[in-house]
């Protein structure tokens, strides 16, 4: 065959084979059981796929590139609750390492006992809130019992029933002002009984506590005393310990119980001032609700700075709660009033970290209140100004600050709270409800959480960055060995 028909044949067979592509099926075609299927005259006539540009960064470049990105939009969300949301809490000059320190004590909680301390007014009377705290504190990072206690419970709590033979003396340092002690010293809880004879103290579990709750058992019952004449005498399960006079401070006497328990009896006798008992567990968290009723919060520096300090020391506290400012909304009604309360608060909490250097300090404003205005019952007019200069004063002494009123709604939000169904507040617009104690207290144990989050998340993002470091290191340098090695073998 001549040379001109090979080709013509040629390139008739090329226009068919490019007919056969242009109007071949796409989805092939059934032939019985076999399928057939023809390239489209796009993939034929396409670009060589080893001719598209790839990325112009390394693989390594690239991944770290998307890590970083993912970061930012995480840290995004968290920022911007932080910045928007009703619930969140507010930080001295906005820092959001504030809490760190008791993060990072979370983090060793089960090798080292931590203590979180819970004073408020009559808002968290009953272990109100606390309660919630510790069991989802303790549920979470370990640890047992409710904590301290008074020696006298005069109110009962929700989380264990206690109760005593005879009635004793006490002395306040909030309240009525004839409940007066004759000196500073009330102990942690601003108040103590005073111990002149012999009493018989059991403490009980209560039906309505989960047997799942872990504040149900303790394993390590203390006493915690002082100011004693001659010789006091304490028996538990029976075990019996001594302290005398000779003995200053606060003197604490420990009993070891060997199983978790969920009882305890207690004998004591002599002269003494009985400043609580404590119900704990070796290790994990311990949750101390201190509840005063009546108070406005301005009563810390009229309680001995030794007392304070040892136990805050001794104890390993690490977060000092406090929730006040309730009790004081009905009288704060003029601006200079209402800026001299937040001045005095300030004052309360430069005293307290002075004397728990190691401690946080989270200060829990007051909630909505309401009262009759004309024929309505609505907030009180003044209380979002008292919560304004509670709030500067708090972030100006150094505290971090939860603005409960934001948490609950705002303005006229108590309304609300009172009728919902079942209640969430009391019929005196003022107290939560139980059921509404503990809203606040998942609230608030959620809220910490999610700033413990971040701070986990800001710590694995370190070491992270870290990590990534090394290994670009490690990169570079194996690549300028291997550039070196590449070199020499040419020059040979």
């Amino acid at each position: 065959m001549k040379a001109y028909k090979t080709t013509l044949f040629i390139f008739a067979i090329i226009g068919l084979l490019a007919l056969l592509c242009l109007f071949f099926p796409k989805d092939g075609v059934q032939i019985g059981p076999l399928e057939l299927e023809f390239p489209s005259l796009e993939e034929v006539l396409g670009a060589p796929t080893d001719t598209v540009e790839g990325p112009k960064e390394s693989p390594e470049e690239l991944l770290a590139r998307r890590l970083e990105e993912m970061r930012m939009e995480e840290e995004s969300q968290y920022l911007d609750y932080f910045e928007n949301n009703p619930a969140r809490i507010e930080f001295p000059d906005n820092d959001l390492h504030t809490l760190d320190a008791f993060f990072a004590a979370l983090d060793s909680a089960e090798s080292k006992e931590l203590r979180i301390v819970h004073y408020g007014d009559s808002q968290i009377e009953e272990d109100r809130i606390s309660s919630t705290l510790r069991t989802e504190l303790q549920s979470e990072f370990g640890g047992q019992g409710v904590g301290l206690v008074p020696a006298i419970q005069t109110i009962p709590t929700v989380s264990i029933g206690q109760s005593c033979d005879k009635e004793l003396i006490r002395y306040l340092v909030y309240g009525n002002s004839e409940m007066r002690a004759e000196n500073d010293l009330y102990g942690i809880m601003g108040q103590k009984a005073i111990l002149d004879t012999t009493i018989h103290l059991r403490f009980y579990p209560l039906s309505r506590v989960s047997e799942d709750t872990p504040s149900r058992y303790f394993t390590e019952v203390r006493v915690l005393a002082g100011e004693i004449e001659d010789t006091l005498k304490i028996r538990c399960n029976g075990t019996t310990l001594w302290a005398d006079s000779t003995q200053k401070g606060i003197v604490e006497l420990s009993f070891h119980l060997p199983d978790s328990s969920v009882r305890a009896q207690l004998e004591i006798s002599g002269k003494a001032a009985l400043y609580g008992i404590m119900l704990d567990g070796k290790n994990g968290v311990s949750v101390d609700n201190i509840p005063m009723r009546g108070c406005s919060g301005t009563v810390f520096t009229q309680m001995n700075g030794e007392q304070l300090a040892s136990y805050f020391r001794n104890e390993n506290v690490r977060l000092i709660i406090m929730q006040f400012g309730g009790n004081s909304v009905p009288y704060l009604k003029k601006p200079q009033s209402i800026s001299n309360y937040g001045k005095q608060m300030a004052r309360q909490i430069k005293y307290m970290k002075r004397l728990a250097p190691d401690a946080s300090i989270l200060f829990i404003g007051p909630s909505d209140m309401a009262t009759k205005v004309k024929a309505n019952m609505e907030t009180y007019p003044h209380l979002p100004m008292v919560i304004d200069s509670i709030r500067h004063a708090v972030l100006n002494a150094g505290a971090a600050y939860w603005d409960l009123y934001s948490v609950m709604g705002g303005h006229n939000s108590m309304v609300q709270w009172v009728n919902a169904q079942p209640p969430l507040a009391a019929s005196d617009y003022v107290h939560f409800s139980r059921g509404g104690a503990e809203r606040i207290g998942d609230m608030l144990c959620k809220s910490l959480m999610l700033y413990y989050d971040y701070h986990k998340w800001r710590t694995d993002t370190t070491q992270w960055s870290d990590t990534t470091k090394m290994l670009n290191d490690s990169i570079l340098l194996l690549r300028e060995e291997a550039a070196a090695l590449e070199e020499t073998q040419v020059e040979e």
